[in-house]
């Protein structure tokens, strides 16, 4: 492979050098040359793959691209993976199916979906970069028969090997504006800012061209160990951070089936944004620098991602130099749960492929088989694929944060200790449970720990998107909201801690100072204030100029905050049930079960629990415990059959 890619970049040599331009691109500084021999290249005699033909144990299918400017022409072979000795796997978000377009595979039409399109598109129109004649392509939508649920379940532990084996060319699709309906749209923008000195894309291309030779050309750290990137992009530097947002809000980040596919970072998978690209551990790199200076970027829905990516490379590393924490030596239910604690919440049109889609990465990281509870079977209802997993790692691992996530919208007659994979929580190390069992039927989760007692009072939680505040209005929902949380929570909690009602909101808030400056025209409980005496409605001219960024994130942050439901202990604690949708009731109990980290919110039902959801400290006495040994020394301990 290394000796094709080294003739690769001689042939391109000799092409540039000999050959005239034709083309000028929209940089005076880049021209797109053409090759003597692009029309003449005739393609070698392969019997064609489509229609489908079974694949043998060790066949894939691969494409090329047909010259040609009209409707996107595709052939596609069949052969063994060892045979190819060089191809480019795509990496990819589908994107909506419902619509879609048509290219010619094998001269018989075949249809695709937009993003998948342009990407043909796009890499037909740079032969001289990726596309030429004679590259191969591994496309999933393509390579593999979607309407084969048994060919399905067999390629899909084999695709890491293809990433592996192949280059990783990830596409994040066209240059463009940010959305309107955007989290981050004006991202960077004040009331009195002139406008940019220059295009996104050509603010894009100084990205990613600054990402690949940082190190080499110029450094972003001075000789005082200051990030000096802010006098590196100079005036574009608000462009830089805005195009940054941009790509880090692309769906790519939060699919479930890039993850394996970026996973190892050693290969170089390249990002292709339109015709610019950059290698993806580049601007990783890059990125961290950036958000150093400018902290915001972490809130980007990527950002998780970026730190995925580079826990996982770490995990590929530590396997392969023997290091800490090598999952060669942990079991397979093991290095799942590592994986899925990486992960964290991600997003697939399938729900099962919230635990098939990482099958590739646990074979490639693991030492053994696949255990028969974790075999893809697509012919299964996803929530049995669920119960299946869960109460493996439950038995193999028992780590009681497994059942800390987000929502759980899992139907029909699913114990409630079954977490939904689709809105898991990031966790951090594995904590093993040694008081964790389930029983032989699968259906009770047997744990031990403490009733800390009920609670106080409580409000039900509520969605974000109802009270969460625009450019031109504040819902008329929030400030009721805020009026709803102090008079039920924290007026109530500050009168028992002995303290005013600032003291103990800028308490609640604490976590989120370090990625929002509290400096600025207003601290968080000034916005909180603000916000609750309005009475909702349009803002008015003055006030929206007035409206910075470090406000705009400062209101949304709140908003995000209080969505959830809340309770208040006798002792003044103030807790959110991590559950946006747990419905609470009066008389349900608040409890810590030994090896768990965060306390949990049960209701009875007869001997055994009905799990609601897990519950984080945010204020009081209770903040910052540890629930140690120290803890459990005086404590009446007891057994819980959850259901």
């Amino acid at each position: 492979m290394l000796v094709d890619l080294l003739s690769r970049h001689l042939r391109l040599e000799r092409w540039t050098s000999t050959s005239s331009p034709t083309r000028r691109d929209s940089e005076e500084d880049e021209y797109i040359e053409e090759d003597e021999e692009f029309e003449q290249y005739e393609e070698p005699c392969r019997p064609p793959a489509y229609p489908y033909h079974p694949l043998n144990e060790t066949e894939i299918r691969l494409l090329r691209i047909v010259p040609g400017t009209d409707t996107i022409e595709c052939a596609l072979h069949q052969m063994p993976l060892a045979e190819v000795r060089y191809f480019y796997a795509l990496s990819y978000v589908w994107g909506d199916t419902r619509h879609q377009k048509t290219i010619m595979l094998e001269g018989k039409p075949f249809h695709i979906t937009n993003n998948l399109y342009e990407a043909l598109h796009q890499f037909r129109q740079q032969p001289f970069d990726i596309g030429h004649p004679k590259d191969y392509f591994w496309v999933d939508a393509i390579c593999i028969n979607q309407n084969d649920m048994e060919e399905k379940s067999c390629q899909i532990p084999r695709m890491v090997d293809i990433y592996h084996a192949g280059h990783v060319a990830i596409w994040l699709g066209h240059v463009k504006e940010l959305p309107a309906d955007s989290l981050f749209k004006k991202f960077m923008r004040r009331a009195n800012s002139t406008p940019p000195k220059i295009s996104r894309d050509q603010a894009t291309k100084t990205l990613f061209k600054k990402a690949d030779s940082m190190w080499m050309d110029w450094e972003p750290i001075d000789e005082d160990d200051n990030v000096v990137l802010h006098s590196e992009f100079g005036q574009d530097y608000e462009v830089i951070i805005q195009v940054v947002a941009n790509i880090l809000n692309r769906p790519w980040f939060n699919r479930v089936w890039t993850i394996q596919e970026a996973s190892s970072l050693d290969t170089y998978p390249r990002l292709y944004v339109g015709r610019h690209s950059v290698y993806l551990k580049k601007f990783i790199e890059l990125w961290k620098l950036l958000a150093m200076e400018h902290r915001p970027l972490f809130l980007c829905p990527g950002s998780a991602r970026m730190v995925s990516l580079g826990r996982i490379d770490a995990l590929h590393r530590s396997a392969l130099f023997d290091g800490e924490g090598n999952p060669k030596k942990m079991d397979m239910a093991e290095v799942l749960l590592t994986l899925l604690k990486i992960a964290g919440k991600k997003e697939c049109t399938d729900p099962r492929d919230q635990i098939y889609g990482l099958l590739g990465l646990l074979k490639d990281l693991g030492e053994g088989d696949l255990p028969e509870e974790l075999m893809p079977d697509y012919h299964l209802p996803y929530e049995e694929v669920y119960w299946r997993c869960a109460a493996l790692l439950f038995e193999s691992v028992g780590d009681l944060r497994l059942l800390d996530c987000g929502r759980n919208e899992i139907g029909g007659d699913v114990p409630s200790w079954i977490p939904d994979f689709r809105h898991l929580s990031h966790m951090p190390v594995i904590r093993r449970g040694e008081s964790v069992r389930v029983s032989s039927d699968k259906r009770v989760l047997h744990v031990r720990g403490c009733v800390l007692g009920t609670f106080r009072d409580f409000i039900t939680g509520c969605a974000s998107t109802h009270i969460w505040p625009k450019f031109k209005a504040i819902p008329i929902a929030l400030p009721i909201r805020l009026r709803e949380f102090e008079e039920h929570i924290l007026e109530p909690s500050a009168s028992i801690r002995g303290m005013t009602i600032e003291e103990a909101f800028d308490d609640m808030i604490s976590g989120l100072t370090r990625l929002i400056p509290e400096q600025g025209p207003e601290t968080f409980y000034q916005v909180h204030r603000r916000l609750s005496n309005s009475f909702g409605g349009k803002r008015s001219w003055f006030d929206r100029r007035k409206r910075t960024t470090n406000i705009r994130l400062k209101e949304e942050a709140i908003a995000d905050q209080l969505s959830s439901p809340f309770l208040l202990l006798d002792d003044g604690s103030i807790v959110v049930v991590k559950r946006e949708d747990a419905e609470v009731r009066p008389g349900d109990l608040v409890c810590i079960f030994k090896g768990a980290s965060e306390l949990s919110l049960v209701r009875a039902s007869g001997k055994s629990y009905t799990f609601l959801g897990q519950c984080e400290v945010k204020s009081g006495p209770l903040k910052g415990e540890k629930f140690e040994d120290d803890f459990w020394a005086d404590r009446d301990v007891e057994d819980f059959e959850l259901i």
